[in-house]
């Protein structure tokens, strides 16, 4: 190193020595070529050399870079391979990697310790069938293993099976999603409509039973209950709380019920529930809107709002009539003054509109112009049902006049505006509307109908008047009209056309009719209404006539109660069409729930639902798209076929029976084995709940049938209440009364024979002339020796009794 410094700087100084003598010889000029060559040369070896050694210089440190460089990487190599044999031995991560065949080649140990397996050369379907599965179909999927939970990801490319065990985080998250908080309103249905006729004490009474009733069922589950209202409670309880009650179907619900109908009161209960990890103010907002949702939907049913997801339990009769004059007049108030407050006033139904939409939109109609205001309803003749084709060509020829009222969806837009009115009748979906573009385009929404709603159902108005309870929308409308400062002038073919929207609705007053249905349609026939004229636009020609009886020709039954028909694949019908048919399917005797399946579209199938008061066919209907009534339910269903329709609609029944969602309420008569005793009331599935029936081993549990059960068995008590206390005082008498037997005795003492339970009996009879049951007599063996003995005798369940008896040798 000391070398190799002298000769830089010799080389440097030899570099300047020759400059310095090359700027003389340039100056002088007079000193010899030969030096000046030398010094030229000796310059140029310098230079080379400094430049050989810069080169040198850097070629080293170089070198001396890549050296450090590469013991660096030795280094970090060293330690990934470390780490990376620590990862498959010790990490908690199983690795396998497995050939094209799914036969493992390799796994590390912690793969074989959460198999408890070596694994190696043995197939995946036989290790794990789940894994198997789950490898064939996900990239990324979490599979239970020997009580825990893995997450699993697959390198499909190069066949290799990640597994992390998560199951503390799921416990986490399980144990957080649990204690999450669930808000509550439960609203007592009907209870000052119920109560009104009760004097003060009996009143507090009932209402005081109620709540002991919700104290009791929040008691048993551990949920919070605090009252503000007579008719309104707050719950408040965790998600694991929730899913108990869940699991229980809300039968808290059945509870009121059973109170109440045995009390003659009309009262049920409505449930709001709302479940989601937000502040307890929305909280309480989202579980106001559930309850809302219950009780428009006819009330007697829960509504759960669970993070997003909206579920229905309970719903299993008919709505609770609860609209009071009051209730009315304030929604007319309210409905008068948002249409006084537009510039105009639109009308539109659903599609396929028929006679209870067209009905209701020509009263509504007939409203706004006693109101004088511009008003029009959206009428598109592609989107009318046959029966109000049929009332159209009647209007066009007979009644031009109501012509002014109606526009195409064409017309209509244009003309609408900001503080346009759009008044959505006897519908309360987007998707079944006339015309969408009309509803999105308007700003001012206000919906009336009659049929039950469901999270799905529009939400942007401004009024809504939705009464489940009501026979059709034209009753709820035509209610109004008591309340109106101005005469709303209404003709006897307009109201016909009502009249007949009801009777539609109703299947000739079959459904859903009230003393209230009565009331308007006393009204119609007032205004000039004609039952008649009705009738005659609802009447089908004969081809629709035969059709409709070759399908009904092939009814088939299901469990004694379901009736189903289908149509031919081949022809579209219309939705009144299958309508009629399930009309005709319900009143065939036994038949508890009526539908019929058929084409109304090219790619659209519609099924029609109908049913008796025992089972709910809105809540079969909603699983698979539909709505409507209690009893009068429809749904349509794209891309389907019939028979793939009704594939659905069996899972749908069988789902509801399975979940007991189709339940009869029958008093038993005689004891039946795991399912009560003689005078229970019991809740079964409908078709077990015929059999029994059938079979004269239960009763409907009517009005009439509880109520003589309740007397039957306010008199059972009695006589048994009267006879515990005659035991008990026979019990006295016998205790007081020893009784004495002779018998023969040999000469050493022993008796002949013994004493048996047929003697005492016959001898208390003797003495004191009381008749005793020797089966009832508590004892092992006869008497067979001389003294006084104590035979025990079971007068009655809760009374025994010591009989004294005194053997004694026969003189």
């Amino acid at each position: 190193m000391k070398k190799s410094n002298i000769m830089k700087y010799f080389t440097i100084i030899l570099l300047i020595f020759c400059t310095a003598f090359l700027l003389y010889t340039f100056i002088v000029r007079e000193i010899s070529p030969i030096l000046t060559y030398i010094a030229i040369f000796l310059l140029g070896y310098t230079i080379t050399v400094l430049i050989s050694n810069m080169i040198n210089y850097s070629n080293t440190k170089k070198i001396e870079w890549l050296e450090s460089r590469l013991k660096l990487w030795n280094t970090i190599s060293y330690k990934v391979k470390l780490a990376g044999e620590h990862a498959f031995s010790k990490m908690p991560i199983g690795i396998i990697v497995f050939d094209e065949k799914k036969i493992v080649q390799w796994a590390n140990n912690y793969a074989k310790k959460i198999f408890q397996s070596q694994l190696v050369e043995r197939k995946i379907p036989v290790i794990n069938k789940d894994l198997h599965n789950k490898i064939l179909l996900s990239n990324e999927f979490d599979i239970m293993l020997y009580g825990k939970v893995f997450s699993c990801s697959v390198l499909r490319e190069d066949n290799i099976l990640y597994l992390m065990d998560k199951t503390s985080l799921n416990a986490l998250e399980s144990k957080y999603y649990e204690k999450m908080q669930v808000v509550g309103i439960i609203n007592l249905d009907n209870l000052d409509q119920a109560l009104a006729t009760l004097d003060a004490q009996e009143k507090t009474k009932q209402i005081s039973s109620i709540i002991g009733i919700l104290g009791e069922w929040t008691s048993k589950n551990n949920i919070y209950l605090r009252g503000y209202s007579e008719e309104q409670y707050l719950i408040l309880m965790n998600r694991a709380q929730l899913e108990g009650v869940v699991e229980e179907q809300f039968d808290i619900l059945d509870d009121v019920q059973d109170y109440c109908y045995k009390e003659n009161l009309r009262i049920t209960a409505s449930i709001g529930i709302a479940s989601k990890d937000v502040g307890i103010i929305e909280l309480v907002e989202l579980a106001e809107k559930q309850l809302a949702l219950a009780m428009n939907r006819g009330g007697n049913q829960a509504v759960v709002f669970d993070d997003g997801q909206t579920n229905y339990y309970g719903g299993r009769t008919t709505g609770v009539e609860n609209r009071s004059p009051i209730y009315v007049r304030v929604k007319t108030e309210d409905l008068v003054e948002l249409i006084k407050k537009t510039d105009k006033t639109i009308v539109m139904s659903h599609s396929g509109m028929d006679a209870d939409a067209f009905g209701a939109s020509l009263a509504i109609m007939k409203i706004v112009k006693s109101l004088d205001k511009e008003g029009y309803v959206v009428f598109d003749e592609e989107a009318i049902d046959q029966t109000i084709r049929i009332v159209y060509e009647e209007i066009k020829n007979e009644h031009i006049y109501i012509l002014d009222y109606l526009k195409t969806s064409k017309e209509i837009l244009p003309m609408m505006t900001d503080n346009t009115l759009l008044i959505i009748t006897d519908c309360q979906y987007q998707h079944l509307l006339i015309n969408e573009k009309i509803y999105k385009k308007a700003k001012r929404i206000a919906v009336l109908d009659h049929h039950r709603r469901s999270n799905t159902a529009i939400s942007n108005y401004e009024f809504l008047y939705s009464q489940p309870s009501a026979s059709s929308t034209i009753e709820l409308i035509v209610e109004m009209l008591d309340f109106l400062e101005t005469e709303v002038e209404i003709s006897p073919i307009e109201a016909s056309y009502m009249l007949m929207g009801v009777i539609v609705d109703t299947s000739n007053l079959m459904y859903r009719t009230s003393y209230r249905t009565f009331n308007v349609l006393s009204r119609l026939q007032k205004m000039g209404a004609e039952m008649s004229k009705a009738q005659r636009y609802l009447r089908e020609d004969f081809k629709e006539y035969m059709q409709r009886m070759a399908i009904l020709n092939n009814l088939e039954v299901i469990d004694e109660i379901y009736g189903i028909a289908l149509c031919d694949e081949n022809e579209i019908h219309e939705r009144q069409f299958i309508a009629k048919i399930t009309d005709n399917i319900i009143s065939v005797s036994g038949i508890k729930a009526a539908f019929c399946i058929g084409k109304i579209g090219e790619d659209e199938v519609g099924i029609s639902a109908r049913s008796l008061d025992e089972i709910n066919v809105q809540v079969i209907m909603e699983k698979i798209g539909g709505g409507g009534h209690f009893n009068n339910s429809a749904t349509q269903i794209k891309d389907v076929t019939i028979k793939e329709a009704k594939e659905m609609l069996l899972a749908q029944i069988k789902g509801a029976v399975d979940k007991g969602g189709q339940d009869m309420k029958i008093i038993l008569i005689k004891d039946v084995k795991g399912k009560g005793k003689a005078g229970d009331i019991i809740d079964i599935p409908a078709g077990h709940a015929n059999f029994l029936i059938k079979g004269k081993q239960a009763i409907l549990a009517t009005v009439d049938n509880v109520k003589h059960l309740e007397v039957e068995k306010d008199r059972e008590r009695v006589e048994a209440e009267k006879f515990l206390e005659d035991m008990r005082e026979l019990k006295n008498k016998i205790e007081a009364s020893p009784i004495t037997i002779g018998v023969h005795v040999g000469k050493e003492g022993k008796l002949f024979g013994t004493v048996s339970g047929k003697q005492i009996v016959d001898e208390y009879k003797a003495q004191y002339n009381i008749q005793l049951d020797k089966r009832k007599m508590l004892y092992e063996k006869d008497i067979d020796t001389i003294g006084t003995h104590t035979v025990v005798i079971q007068l009655h369940k809760e009374v025994k009794a010591n009989i004294t008896i005194n053997v004694v040798e026969k003189e």
